[in-house]
């Protein structure tokens, strides 16, 4: 699967904040501090929130 950009204010991708989950930034403001995604504009914000459901719900797994 090709990596999608979720932040295109600051050019971050899927696995940029699927790597900051892991590594325990759990929160939409966790990953804007972690990555800088979010901090522009806020448009990838809902994409953001569900990339941070989606990686914790698999880590439960």
């Amino acid at each position: 699967m090709k990596d999608k950009l979720i932040c295109g204010c600051v050019r971050m991708y899927r696995s940029d904040i699927e790597k900051s989950i892991l590594n325990g930034a759990h929160t939409y403001t966790e990953i804007q501090e972690k990555t800088g995604a979010g901090t522009s504009c806020g448009n990838c914000r809902p994409l953001v929130e569900k990339i941070i459901r989606e990686t914790i719900s698999g880590l439960d797994e």
